[in-house]
């Protein structure tokens, strides 16, 4: 396993003649219930990370620990940048990596909220500059119970019980009305979407969709466990099938009209 980090510039030399794949964690540092730490996202994505590393020999970047993550602001801890600041920084993170050899990088993605921004840097980096970008998650879709959740808590549990509180953690039961309008999902007031606020929906941080009763306390170490071990399998055979992939078939395709 190589940090990127604690390796000289010469070991990095060697490392990207040998190697075309770099993996980069990214998350937040945003509100996550009063029993997580504000660092889960990124915290979540760089024990994975490190993980994958291990497992694969791909060089892992130090991870990115601020996003896209206004909606959280009125939770005090919460930090921000703006979606066009985010995919710059993101952008050229990646174009340092190109300059020194990497083609291709897989994106490590502890936040839902940076994921619409890292497509758009994945898309302009394959189109733009013929490097080959793609984001997976630090969690297994589909499997989390809601934004601090029990899933995501037992995550935290799994790789750093020492950061969660469990005797703060609370079940919470989702708002299910703005203001007088109804909240049919997370980010919709009847028919039409809006920009919604995480504290639109709930007190303590812990997050589902309207009316959901999104349950905390249930987390465990055993939950994190048999939630990421497959997924961190997962993980392992498509990076080690990409490590394989030729470099040529992963480009954009030319127009049309140049048939």
């Amino acid at each position: 396993m190589v940090q990127l980090a604690e390796i000289s510039w010469a070991e990095a030399r060697r490392l990207f003649s040998e190697q075309d794949v770099a993996l980069v964690p990214v998350g937040s540092t945003e509100q996550h219930g009063p029993h997580n730490p504000l660092g889960t996202d990124h915290l979540l994505a760089a024990a994975l990370a490190k993980v994958l590393g291990e497992r694969t020999g791909v060089p892992v970047t130090p991870v990115v620990p601020v996003g896209i993550s206004r909606h959280h602001r009125q939770f005090p801890g919460t930090l921000w940048v703006s979606p066009s600041t985010f995919r710059e920084y993101m952008l050229e993170v990646a174009l340092s990596l190109a300059e020194h050899g990497v083609t291709k990088i897989v994106f490590m993605n502890g936040h839902g909220g940076n994921s619409a921004a890292l497509m758009e840097v994945c898309m302009e980096l394959r189109i733009d500059y013929d490097i080959f970008a793609c984001m997976v998650t630090s969690y297994p879709p589909g499997k989390l119970s809601g934004h601090a959740g029990a899933g995501e808590t037992s995550q935290n549990l799994y790789y750093h019980p020492e950061l969660v509180d469990m005797d703060k953690a609370v079940d919470t039961v989702q708002k299910e009305k703005l203001g007088s309008l109804t909240l049919t999902s997370m980010s919709k007031i009847g028919p039409a979407s809006f920009p919604w606020d995480t504290i639109d929906l709930t007190d303590t941080g812990v997050l589902g969709g309207p009316g959901d009763k999104v349950v905390s306390t249930s987390a465990s170490v055993e939950m994190g466990r048999d939630l990421m071990e497959p997924y961190t399998e997962e993980l392992v055979v498509f990076i080690e099938e990409l490590k394989k992939a030729e470099y040529s078939e992963l480009l954009s395709k030319p127009h049309k009209m140049g048939e």
